[in-house]
């Protein structure tokens, strides 16, 4: 342990400011890298009848977030507390509409993250019979095994949930990395075909899901924020961190596209739904497959993990802020919001139990969507509200990025509610839902 890390870990019963530009990193490409990456390929060439639109789409996926990512730096290294948007959507609110905008944006993220942890272990049940067959007898027990172990080490503390974020998050970007070079090196290519789609074969529609479970992919990219309350220098890590880990998964997102799509072709990319198994085949032996199994699990836990730890940061967020019970603030000697990490726990572990992370997962594109146009409305009130306050970064291109990155983000919201009446119906609802909700919580601080 570093003298920084047991002088932080002396204040007993806060979060422990011992997290630096790695760690930031790590949580980035681990949270956003997941299953999405081993099993959209497939959907989206299917979709999407053009290599060169393909990559394009991933592309665009990563120019989106670095646009959130310009207003977030400046959010957060001017408020750098632990909690993510729910932070900067109340504080630039105001007192009146803030707990509103809060709770919209606060249960949102909250309820993707549990949908991410929950889906992860499924999918870290399902990769693990590639291994141990027997497993595919008692994939739920597994699911809750994998999530059961994770929590135990993130609520021993906060030390332990880095180590696990780092190794896991370093791990499986080397393997996907030598992937990469592996099928392009030595798979020869697949039959040439044409790298824009004739104008009668491309469908707005399939370029709609392709995008939907494009940005699914990148959710996640925005975790170092969550953390920033924990971070030993936010103001020069958080804009870094942000930065490397959007870079580092667009790479690896349009790299691996790249590569699946030289060795198999678009045809063969959308047959399987597991394209990577398919290249790994042609080496021949149990050793590629059994890489590759290994590789997708660790993908997933790590993604898992990174959820597991964000979560919880929004509970002890909205907790100190009063808009939930203060039993959420508490936080145990290694600097784990205990109760925010047992109610969190509660959730993913049912939803893995019941399959009903299926239904919260394919909401995930559209309750993101919604945090960020509120998140980046937001930015434009609290820059008008607060000219004076100090602000360490300031977003590049003001107002004009900010400005993009908004609109970009309402387009989307209306494309993705356009194929998901049910996610609109959801997402309108819990809108609705939060305004008595802030209602009482105000009533509640001003007789307490």
């Amino acid at each position: 342990m570093s003298i920084a890390d047991k002088a932080a870990g002396d204040s007993t019963g806060h979060l422990l400011k011992i997290l630096g530009l790695t760690f930031g990193i790590a949580v980035s490409i681990g949270e956003a890298i997941g299953s999405g990456i081993l099993r959209s390929p497939s959907i989206i060439a299917a979709a999407v009848p053009g290599i060169g639109v393909i990559v394009g789409l991933w592309a665009l996926g990563g120019l989106q977030a670095f646009l959130q990512a310009n207003v977030l730096a400046e959010f957060a290294t001017a408020l750098p507390k632990s909690g993510g948007n729910y932070i900067y959507a109340r504080r630039a609110y105001g007192s009146v509409y803030g707990d509103v905008a809060g709770l919209v944006v606060g249960w949102s993220n909250w309820l993707s993250k549990n949908a991410g942890a929950a889906a992860a272990s499924v999918s870290f049940a399902e990769f693990l019979p590639l291994l141990w067959p027997a497993a595919g007898l008692h994939k739920i027990a597994v699911a809750l095994a994998m999530q059961a172990a994770l929590y135990a080490a993130n609520i021993a503390g906060l030390r332990e949930g880095r180590a696990v974020q780092e190794a896991t998050s370093l791990v499986k970007a080397t393997m996907l990395f030598a992937f990469v070079i592996a099928a392009v090196v030595l798979v020869a290519p697949a039959e040439p075909s044409s790298v824009l789609p004739a104008l009668p074969t491309l469908r707005w529609a399939g370029i709609i899901l392709a995008y939907q479970l494009i940005v699914g992919a990148y959710a996640g990219w925005n975790a170092p924020v969550y953390f920033a309350g924990e971070n030993t220098s936010p103001e020069k890590t958080i804009p870094k961190a942000l930065a490397l880990g959007i870079a580092l998964t667009g790479v690896l997102y349009i790299a691996v596209n790249w590569a699946l799509l030289h060795a198999l072709g678009l045809q063969g990319a959308a047959s399987s739904p597991l394209p990577f198994s398919v290249v790994l085949d042609r080496f021949g032996g149990t050793i590629p497959g059994i890489l590759f199994a290994l590789t997708a699990m660790i993908t997933v836990a790590s993604c898992a993990n990174a959820n597991m730890m964000s979560a919880p940061r929004v509970l002890f967020a909205l907790g100190d802020d009063g808009l939930l019970p203060r039993i959420f603030t508490r936080v145990n000697r290694g600097g784990s919001p205990t109760a925010a990490f047992l109610l969190t726990a509660t959730v993913t572990l049912a939803l893995a139990a019941t399959g009903a992370f299926k239904l919260v997962f394919g909401l995930i594109a559209t309750l993101n969507t919604v945090s960020a146009i509120v998140t980046g409305a937001g930015y434009f009130v609290w820059r008008a509200r607060e000219p004076e306050m100090r602000r360490p970064f300031r977003a590049w291109g003001y107002p004009l990025l900010p400005a993009l990155a908004v609109l970009f983000d309402i387009a989307l919201f209306f494309l993705f509610s356009w194929g998901d009446v049910l996610g609109m119906a959801v997402t309108v609802g819990m809108i609705l839902l939060c305004i008595p909700l802030a209602l009482i919580a105000r009533r509640a601080r001003k007789t307490a």
